[in-house]
């Protein structure tokens, strides 16, 4: 009897560990870094957020700053014997020669970690990789992006908007890279708006594209007006609002709210909003 539960034990134990296994696999397989680790050495951990924050080091000299967007972070330890493991120096000169390589640049490299930006696809990626000695280095690494807007306005905050300021700004209405195709997440701003437009028939607005500086001024006026023209084809198409109601124009990136000298700036004069006719 004794040996027939030790058996079970033993079996249950064995199907935990291949769950476990296969869990950890799956985490690992969707967990995707910008460069592999260094060699004899085994990721341990690995987290992945849609939105965080990274201090990173943009240049020699200058004060840390935040970079915001889908932020990953990964923990690697040495397989080998602890007076085998590599130094600091090793760790980061590897990682500095791998951005460099990738056409990236180091921004800082002082001892106590590296720093970079790399160009991969259109996308802007900062690193970070430091290690405290302790035979395990940690990589972190931010997609800049704009955060997805979950919390939108109500039809009564909109129109509280446009009496007292004459418009309404959102920044939950989503495109491709210089493109006019609207994402899925959109849908909680486009659904406010057209909340707002059914509630109020006798209201008219411009549905207005707004660009950040970017390219050329003539390729900007032409990608806000065609967004402007995507929402209005949203609004009418899905949400059935009548498109007496809105009409669609583009400013490129002649109102800004912010310079356009940061990628924060930018981000900030990239949006849509409604203007009271």
């Amino acid at each position: 009897m004794k040996s027939i539960k030790r058996y079970m034990k033993s079996t249950v134990f064995c199907a935990l560990m291949l769950l476990a296994a296969q869990l950890h696999a799956q985490d690992d397989a969707a967990c995707q870094t910008l460069f592999s680790p260094l060699a004899e050495h085994t990721r341990k951990s690995c987290e992945q957020k849609e939105f965080a924050e990274l201090e990173v080091y943009a240049k020699a000299g200058a004060k840390s700053e935040l970079k915001k967007g889908e932020y990953t972070k990964a923990a690697y330890a040495f397989n080998g014997a602890f007076d085998k493991r590599p130094a600091a120096a090793q760790i980061y000169e590897n990682y500095a020669n791998a951005l460099k390589k990738a056409g990236g640049e180091v921004t800082l490299n002082n001892g106590s970690g590296v720093w970079g930006k790399l160009k991969k696809g259109g996308d802007s990626y900062w690193i970070k990789v430091y290690t405290d000695g302790s035979s395990w280095y940690w990589y972190e690494s931010v997609k800049e992006a704009a955060l997805r807007q979950d919390v939108t306005f109500t039809p009564e905050e909109i129109r509280n908007n446009l009496k007292a300021e004459g418009k309404a700004v959102f920044y939950g209405i989503y495109f491709d890279t210089d493109k006019a195709t609207i994402k899925p997440e959109s849908a909680p701003a486009l659904t406010a708006i057209a909340a707002f437009l059914k509630a109020n028939p006798a209201i008219n607005v411009y549905i207005v594209g707004h660009t950040d500086n970017s390219g050329s001024f003539e390729h900007n006026l032409t990608l806000s007006k065609d967004r402007a023209t995507a929402v209005v084809n949203e609004l009418a198409g899905t949400y059935g609002i009548n498109k007496s109601q809105f009409m669609a124009q583009g400013v490129a990136s002649l109102a800004p709210v912010a310079a356009n000298d940061t990628e924060a700036g930018k981000a900030k004069n990239r949006r849509v909003e409604l203007v009271k006719r």
